[in-house]
C-alpha cells in the first residue's frame, strides 16, 4: 500500500505530456492508450474516486481518454521515447486491479488522527518489553522463577539490592537452571523450610559449577566430617560453599596451628561457628591480637574462650574492649573468671553496666564462686528483664524499671 501510494504522489509532480495512460502492477508502470474495461464493472467504480485518481496521476483530457471510454482495445504501447514496446500485460489483469486502485485512493483521503485524540490501540509493542528497574515486582506476574523463589520462602527484598543478582534471577529458567542446585541442597540436608533462608543467605550459588559443589563436600566428608556435621554447617552458614577447598583447608589449618587445636576440636569450632571459619582473616588477626595482647589472656584461656565462645573473635574489636574493661576493671573479675564464662564478652556494656549497677543497689553483687550468694556473670547478660528480676535480683520488673528511669 506504501509503495502504491508513493508513486501516485510522485507522478502527481512529473510531467505528463508524453504519458498515456497509467496502470499500476507490483510498482511497476507500464504506458498504454487504452484498456477493454466491461460496461458491467466501470459502472461500479466511484466516479469521483476515479476524478481524484486521474488527477494523482497528472492525467490529461487533451493527451488521451481511454479510461474514460469503455469499448475501446489495447491499440498500441509507447515509452517517453515514442518508440513501440510490448505490453506485458493483459485485459484481465486490469479488470482484476482497477478496484485495487479505487480502493487505494479511498484510503488516501481518510484523515489521520490528530496529536491529541484519543488512541484506542494497543502500542505496547513499540517500547521495549522490559524497562529499567530496581526490584523484583515489576517481574512477580511474568517471571515463574520469580513467582518459584517466593514459593520457596526466598526473601527477595533482602536481595534485590544487589544489581547482579536481580540480573542473575531473571536470566534463569527454574526448571533448568535451578533444579539441580536445589535438589543438591536437599541431598546436603536443607529442608525445604530452610531453602528459602539458604538462597536469602547465598543466591550466587547458582553460578557455582556444580561439580565444584559436590568437591567442597567431598573434602569435609574427606577430613571425618560427618553428614550431621556437614548438614549443621551447611544449614548455619550457606556462604561456606562458596569457598573452594584450597581455602577452606588453609583456614582449618591457620585455627589449628595458631590456637593449638587438635583435629577434633577444629571440626567442632567449624560446626559451633562456621561463620568464623570464613570469616575475613585480617579482622580475625586483629581480634587475636587484641585478646592476648590489650586485654592480656594466656594461651590456655584464649584456646578456652575459642572453644566456649568463638563469636568473640568476630565481634568488632573495639566493642570486645569496652566490655572486657568494665568487667575486669570496674567489677573486679579476673581473666579466669571471664575465660571460663565468655559468653558475657558478647554483650553490649550498656546492658551489662545497668545489671551490675541494680544489684549494687541491692547488694547482691556478687560474682566469686568461692563465697556465698555467688551470681554468675552469664545470669548478667542473658534472659529477658523478667528473668533477671525473678532469678537474679529477686524482685520485681517495676522495681527495675523505676531503676532504670534515674539510672
Amino acid at each position: 500500500m506504501t509503495s502504491r501510494l508513493y508513486m501516485l504522489l510522485r507522478l502527481k509532480s512529473c510531467n505528463t505530456n508524453e504519458i498515456k495512460n497509467c496502470v499500476i502492477k507490483n510498482s511497476n508502470l507500464f504506458y498504454c492508450y487504452s484498456t477493454n474495461i466491461p460496461k458491467n464493472k466501470t459502472t461500479s467504480i466511484n466516479d469521483k474516486s476515479k476524478n481524484v485518481m486521474l488527477d494523482n496521476i497528472g492525467y490529461k483530457k487533451s493527451i488521451g481518454n481511454a479510461l474514460a471510454r469503455d469499448n475501446e482495445t489495447v491499440t498500441q504501447v509507447t515509452n517517453s521515447e515514442g518508440n513501440e514496446l510490448k505490453p506485458s500485460y493483459n485485459i484481465e489483469f486490469l479488470e482484476k486491479n482497477v478496484y485495487k486502485i479505487d480502493d487505494a485512493v479511498e484510503e488516501i483521503d481518510e484523515k489521520l488522527p490528530g496529536p491529541f485524540d484519543r488512541c484506542k490501540e494497543d502500542l505496547s509493542h513499540i517500547g521495549p518489553y522490559i524497562t529499567g528497574t530496581y526490584n523484583f515486582a515489576k517481574f512477580a506476574n511474568d517471571s515463574r522463577t520469580i513467582q518459584q523463589l517466593v514459593k520457596l520462602g526466598v526473601e527477595l527484598y533482602k536481595i534485590e539490592s544487589d544489581k547482579e543478582v536481580l540480573e542473575m534471577f531473571l536470566q534463569l529458567d527454574f526448571e533448568r537452571d535451578m533444579k539441580p542446585y536445589i535438589q543438591f541442597l536437599y541431598d546436603c540436608g536443607v529442608s525445604s523450610e530452610n531453602l528459602g533462608f539458604f538462597i536469602t543467605r547465598f543466591p550466587k550459588i547458582f553460578k557455582e559449577d556444580i561439580d565444584d559443589l559436590h568437591t567442597r563436600i567431598r573434602y569435609l566428608r574427606a577430613h571425618d566430617f560427618n553428614i550431621t556435621m556437614i548438614q549443621t554447617i551447611v544449614n548455619k552458614h550457606p556462604p561456606w560453599l562458596a569457598f573452594k577447598t584450597q581455602e577452606i583447608d588453609y583456614r582449618l589449618g591457620y585455627f589449628q596451628n595458631n590456637f593449638k587445636l587438635n583435629g577434633s576440636q577444629v571440626r567442632n569450632l567449624a560446626v559451633k561457628c562456621p561463620k568464623l571459619i570464613t570469616y575475613d582473616m585480617k579482622r580475625i588477626r586483629h581480634s587475636s591480637f587484641a585478646i592476648k595482647e590489650e586485654m592480656g589472656f594466656t594461651k590456655l584461656e584464649i584456646h578456652c574462650i575459642l572453644r566456649k565462645a568463638p563469636r568473640v573473635l568476630i565481634r568488632a574489636r573495639t566493642e570486645v574492649l569496652k566490655t572486657f574493661d568494665y568487667l575486669h576493671n570496674h567489677m573486679q573479675l579476673s581473666h579466669d573468671i571471664i575465660s571460663q564464662e565468655p559468653t558475657i564478652l558478647l554483650c553490649r556494656k550498656r546492658r551489662l553496666e545497668v545489671r551490675h549497677r541494680f544489684l549494687v543497689e541491692l547488694k547482691k553483687d556478687q560474682y566469686d564462686p568461692t563465697k556465698p550468694l555467688y551470681v554468675s556473670p552469664l545470669y548478667l547478660v542473658t534472659g529477658s528483664d523478667n528473668e533477671f528480676c525473678e532469678n537474679v535480683a529477686k524482685t520485681s520488673i517495676h522495681t527495675y524499671n523505676d531503676f532504670l528511669r534515674t539510672f
